[in-house]
């Protein structure tokens, strides 16, 4: 007698099928449909529908053996790997999830949403450090990985009892001139009260400008004022938090001619932050509800060199160099691409210019680009013909909030005594 003929089955349709009944509040029907699946092509989309089932049900050991079944039936997909790191944290075993999504970034470090789920057992397990490691090696493998970046800064310690000195205070106190341009006496005020607190034991005097018709022309009568060898043009919504910043910006004056906190090694278009990862670097605070969220742009702290563009929030130098640069109002006859103008001009003069990420420089404002910012940009692009290049696939910052300025530091510190290292020293 023959056999029974079995037709064969539509996957994909069986698998919306199932699929459209579990998101339908029907897990009856769509276990039948998976368990059909499975049975007669081994499918491993139906054993991943299956551990959502069971994991629904709260049987988390079920759900994990029906997980590695599908990680079995299609071991290149990485989601298997990562929903079997999900399915045992949810059954309390944070060092098998640890483990799980450890493998999975050793072979797959692009997995998407993975490395945060790293970061969270790791915190989870109490393995801190290791995760540290293994952050550094993969971001240091792929420098352009701004969720590698994420999840170690989300690792680094930010406890004010571990807050890292930044160094020995230095023995020579140069004078610091501050320029500023600020037509709001509030804004203005918030700004100075800052400096002065951060430089109360360093020679300073605060320079404003309050009816600049450009950044660069208030500079200019800024600069002529300035009296002291060292000097900050800084707009007037910064906030220095750390207390010895005087020492601080004589250390690392020390190793270039023009410092800021944030820039580029390639310069590619009208805005600094166009050149994409992994050419950003530096690292800038901003206020976040009633605390901060501490930004950074790469791994190369406390201090990147060769850098060609530079974000004008913060810029400080030698008298000299501002004046053998000088600012050009022409082309930059506004409040925008003065610092791309100027930087680049500095950098193709030859001099070090470099960005610091522990000075602890608060900017209240995320900035904008406008019209006014196009016009400018049109300018800058046709007197730096180097401005006119691709911009970077990748762009951006990546943050962490933390509660208050002490936070703040701390994290700042501990995030600067990563450069370099490739093991975690907590």
């Amino acid at each position: 007698m023959a056999g029974r003929y079995h037709r064969p089955v539509d996957v994909n349709a069986s698998l919306a099928s199932a699929l459209a009944a579990y998101r339908a509040g029907q897990p009856a029907d769509a276990r039948r449909a998976a368990e059909e699946i499975w049975r007669h092509a081994a499918d491993a989309r139906a054993a991943g529908l299956m551990a959502l089932l069971e994991i629904d049900a709260g049987r988390f050991a079920e759900a994990l053996a029906w997980n590695d079944r599908a990680r079995v039936a299609n071991p290149l997909d990485p989601r298997y790997a990562r929903q079997g790191a999900r399915i045992a944290a949810l059954a309390g075993d944070h060092a098998g999830a640890f483990d799980r999504l450890k493998a999975l970034l050793h072979d797959a470090p692009r997995t998407s949403g993975a490395w945060s789920d790293f970061a969270a057992a790791a915190r989870a397990s109490g393995r801190e450090a290791e995760a540290i490691s293994v952050c550094i090696r993969a971001f240091d493998a792929d420098p352009a990985a701004s969720l590698i970046l994420l999840a170690l800064l989300s690792l680094v310690p930010d406890s004010p009892s571990v807050h890292a000195a930044a160094g020995a205070p230095v023995s020579e106190r140069t004078p610091i001139s501050i320029v500023t341009c600020s037509n709001d006496d509030a804004q203005f005020a918030a700004m100075a009260e800052s400096y002065d607190r951060a430089l109360a034991d360093w020679p300073h005097e605060i320079l404003r400008i309050a009816d600049a018709t450009s950044l660069p022309e208030g500079y200019t009568r800024g600069m002529a004022r300035a009296t002291g060898p060292i000097v900050i043009f800084t707009h007037d919504d910064v906030e220095i938090l750390a207390a010895d910043f005087g020492h601080r910006l004589s250390r690392r004056l020390g190793a270039c001619d023009l410092l800021g906190v944030a820039g580029a090694t390639r310069a590619t278009g009208p805005a600094w932050p166009f050149a994409g990862w992994p050419h950003l670097h530096g690292s800038v605070i901003y206020p976040d509800g009633p605390g901060y969220r501490v930004t950074v742009y790469s791994r190369t702290i406390p201090l990147a060199h060769g850098i060609r563009v530079m974000d004008g929030v913060f810029l400080a130098m030698r008298r000299n160099v501002a004046l053998s640069i000088g600012w050009d109002g022409e082309t930059c006859d506004g409040f925008h691409g003065y610092d791309v103008d100027f930087t680049l001009r500095a950098a193709q003069a030859g001099l070090r210019l470099a960005v610091a990420s522990d000075l602890g420089v608060v900017h209240r404002s995320y900035g904008s680009f406008d019209d006014r910012w196009e016009a400018t940009a049109r300018k800058l692009v046709a007197k730096h013909p180097e401005l006119n290049g691709v911009r970077g696939r990748e762009t951006g910052f990546v943050g962490r909030r933390v509660p208050d300025a002490a936070h703040a530091m701390a994290l700042v510190d501990n995030w600067a005594r990563m450069g370099g290292m490739a093991a975690p020293i907590f």
